[in-house]
């Protein structure tokens, strides 16, 4: 399976420019209170253009995270005006969206990544617990799916063998708060400052910032993307609603071929619904 680390600021622009070129890209210069001249070529659009548009968002620089809703759009100065009014730096980056705003084009992405979430599962080694002579109930960290093997440490820090804890040594718990792994005392007596290493899988994660990254086919996100977002704009019977609904219909196929190359299978003890 192919390595990817798309942060969510390359798949929202990636998404919105398959969204019939729902955005286009610019870097500030001159900037002023609710203003800023935007000299990129294809920003070349007649007076007025981006007067609709829903949003202008600011995506790097010291105005990071900077929202506005564009009020007018002065072609022969290409100076771009916004309200809320907010200031931005010289060359910070923006993007200017006609349709879907930065909120509705984000969490298109994230319902992307959970709609494949015991599919697309990721390995991981969690080393978070740490052990107490004469307890022997531990919970189980939550991200995880599935749980291969365990390790322990010893209270240096280095790995005692290299050959997981024999299974017959522990075993699995469900209680109200979750799951639990509970050592059997006439086996297995945890010892103070030792640490349990955890070999298994877990879901992908939703990208809540602009800059985490996610290892899944950015392919595959952005035709389910577009399905969620094609499918937000049918409101009815109209020829608009039907040309959206058509097209919702084409990515989401296009995503559920792709959706298959993504199951890696559950590896291990499965731990999610025990």
């Amino acid at each position: 399976m192919a390595i990817f680390n798309d942060a969510r600021w390359e798949l929202r622009h990636k998404l919105s420019q398959r969204m019939n070129n729902d955005a286009i890209l610019g870097v500030v210069a001159s900037p002023g209170s609710g203003s800023f001249v935007c000299a990129t070529t294809h920003w070349e659009k007649a007076d007025d253009y981006f007067n609709e548009w829903v949003e202008v968002y600011c995506y790097s620089g010291t105005g990071v995270g900077t929202s506005a809703k564009p009020t007018d759009w002065d072609n022969a100065t290409h100076t771009l005006t916004s309200l809320p009014a907010a200031t931005l730096t010289d060359g910070d980056l923006v993007e200017i969206h006609q349709t879907y705003t930065v909120e509705e084009l984000n969490s298109a992405i994230n319902e992307a990544i959970d709609r494949v979430a015991l599919a697309a599962l990721q390995d991981r080694v969690d080393e978070s617990l740490t052990m107490t002579a004469g307890t022997y109930l531990y919970a189980l960290p939550t991200h995880l799916v599935s749980v291969i093997d365990l390790y322990m440490s010893d209270t240096n820090g280095a790995w005692l063998d290299e050959d997981p804890i024999d299974p017959r040594y522990y075993r699995w718990v469900k209680r109200t708060s979750g799951i639990m792994i509970e050592f059997i005392g006439d086996l297995y007596a945890p010892v103070t400052g030792t640490t349990l290493r955890i070999v298994g899988q877990a879901s992908p994660s939703k990208l809540d910032t602009d800059t985490e990254e996610t290892p899944i086919d950015p392919e595959y996100i952005i035709q389910r993307a577009k399905s969620i977002l094609h499918q937000s704009r049918v409101r009815g019977n109209n020829e608009e609603s039907k040309w959206h609904a058509n097209q919702e219909g084409i990515a989401a196929a296009k995503a559920r071929a792709l959706a298959l190359n993504l199951d890696t299978g559950i590896k291990g003890r499965a731990v999610v619904d025990m």
